[in-house]
């Protein structure tokens, strides 16, 4: 895909934005993680390292550079991308922060290294040929240049946005290590954002809501993969109960919904819909890896199914199209660093069966009880 030309490939990120990861390595945007596209493992080296003058290169020549395959990916579908296609003023005016991998959840398409709950897990299984052996990672304990970095860009007026990420944000040290550093330095003149599970909003005796009022604004991006036994069977670890509660209490600051689309979540993306009547955005995020999430490989009776049950909805009618109904273009091998998906063989669909029994096993679920529809995809 590098080398293709556009008739505008440019984005601003790379000149305006930071994403530092847990483990001190650096990139300019949060869907070009370190782990598949490393930039620097440090600010320093981020900057003054030949890896971004190439991409800055690449993304003002109309040429596509690898780094940004998810953007190119999405754009060729006619689905939101985070590419940036304007020119904002020089300087960082955003960071985002991935404090921690700690995750009181282990999402079925997602992996160890985002989640330490995950890590832990994969242990026992190995689903995950898995090469590194620490469980949780912390960016404040990895990093010598975060506290002065944006006490200095803030203070210059410079830095207005800090996103905030995990694993789940809410409930880490490094967390509200961060948020005390910002008050105590009188530092709250900045915009706080976050992606988030929402299953805590108290944690060790902290009240987020008290701590969010001494900010000028804080939005949360809050994710649901679906809705009912659905979303509890795939995000393991999800409450629905707890996050209404806590949906409710938060309102105010919920600017979006961030929902994944992938096999679990097709069947009930309608009770994601009624969201919309709180005024607040639905993103609707592709799944394209693990491939076997991807709702690409589902069979033509299941992909009628989705289009009668979506055809209520303009915005499902255009996912539908956009998305779902497509073949599976590519093959990725999924690579975390040193660490690879586990070779699988056999179909998508038949790699999907035999990865949710295998997590069944150690987790007391049942794939087929939830996605009895499913069935039809298990061999003999």
């Amino acid at each position: 895909m590098e080398g293709q030309l556009l008739i505008n490939t440019y984005c601003d990120r790379p000149w305006t934005e930071l994403h530092i990861e847990e483990d001190g390595s650096v990139t300019p945007c949060c869907v070009m993680p370190s782990n598949r596209f490393p930039m620097g493992n440090s600010l320093k080296e981020y900057v003054s390292g030949e890896a971004l003058k190439e991409l800055k290169s690449s993304l003002q020549t109309g040429i596509q550079h690898k780094n940004c395959e998810w953007c190119w990916k999405n754009e060729k579908a006619g689905l939101k991308t985070h590419r940036i296609s304007y020119k904002r003023p020089d300087g960082i005016s955003s960071v985002h922060l991935r404090l921690s991998n700690v995750c009181n959840f282990k999402c079925r398409m997602c992996n160890p290294s985002f989640s330490s709950t995950w890590a832990q897990e994969n242990k026992k299984h190995n689903w995950y040929v898995y090469l590194d052996n620490q469980v949780t990672k912390d960016t404040l304990k990895n990093t010598d240049y975060l506290f002065p970095l944006l006490k200095d860009q803030i203070t210059k007026k410079n830095l207005n946005l800090i996103s905030i990420s995990g694993g789940e944000p809410l409930i880490t040290d490094s967390h509200y290590e961060l948020l005390d550093f910002l008050i105590k330095n009188d530092l709250t003149d900045v915009n706080l954002s976050y992606s988030t599970n929402l299953s805590n909003l108290n944690y060790k005796n902290r009240d987020l809501l008290d701590l969010w009022s001494k900010f000028r604004q804080v939005s949360l991006e809050a994710s649901i993969d679906g809705w009912g036994p659905a979303v509890e069977y795939s995000r393991t670890g999800f409450d629905l109960d707890t996050f209404k509660n806590n949906f409710r209490l938060a309102l105010k600051h919920i600017t979006a919904i961030n929902c994944v689309v992938n096999v679990y979540s097709v069947w009930t993306l309608p009770e994601i819909e009624r969201f919309r009547k709180f005024g607040i955005d639905i993103i609707y995020s592709p799944c394209y890896l693990p491939e076997y999430c991807n709702p690409q490989i589902l069979d033509s009776e299941d992909k009628e199914n989705l289009k009668k049950l979506y055809e209520p909805y303009p915005e499902l009618r255009s996912l539908y199209q956009k998305l779902i109904d497509k073949n599976l273009e590519e093959s990725y091998n999924l690579e975390i660093g040193d660490n690879v998906l586990r070779s699988v063989k056999g179909e998508s669909t038949e790699t999907m069966v035999n990865y949710n029994l295998l997590l069944d096993s150690h987790r007391n679920t049942s794939f087929f009880d939830v996605f009895p529809m499913y069935k039809k995809y298990l061999r003999s």
